[in-house]
């Protein structure tokens, strides 16, 4: 077993705040409240966000805030090769990264939801368009959508 490098003790520290963030500094008091999600329904959405957001140039990258790592596209720990299985750090820190972009006052309006979206179906402004300008989703009935929306809506409902 590899020792852990300094990336993956900052995603597993990450990680940790998402799921005991009071511990970290997010409480009902002081306004920050953390999305409460569980990790295995995001399991379901995990693929769809490898497919369609993690390739290099663009959630794959470092230089974005959110990011997904996946066999195949970018990958937490430059050892691990391309088409290796997902490591579970790499799931944490993609589940991390996802739940940052969930408002928990108003999981509609999670940016999650809005930023592949495009701009005419009610979504807010993405830079990630394909050659021909299109957004990742061109509508809220697109299959992809429905399921990341689905995950995001259906904790608010609980």
């Amino acid at each position: 077993m590899r020792p852990m490098t300094a990336r993956h003790a900052l995603t597993f520290a990450a990680v940790l705040c998402a799921l005991f963030g009071a511990a970290c500094g997010g409480s009902k008091g002081d306004g920050i409240e953390p999305a409460d999600r569980a990790f295995r329904d995001f399991q379901a959405i995990y693929p769809i966000l490898a497919r369609d957001c993690g390739f290099h140039n663009c959630h794959g990258s470092e230089d974005r805030f959110f990011h997904i790592y996946a066999p195949g596209r970018a990958r937490l720990d430059s050892d691990t090769r391309a088409f290796d299985a997902v490591t579970g750090f790499e799931a944490s820190a993609s589940f991390t990264s996802a739940l940052s972009f969930i408002d928990a006052e108003d999981p509609a309006r999670s940016l999650l939801l809005r930023k592949p979206l495009a701009v005419a179906a009610g979504g807010a402004s993405h830079e990630g368009v394909d050659a021909f300008g299109r957004d990742v989703y061109r509508s809220a009935n697109d299959e992809g959508y429905l399921a990341i929306a689905g995950w995001v809506l259906t904790a608010a409902e609980e």
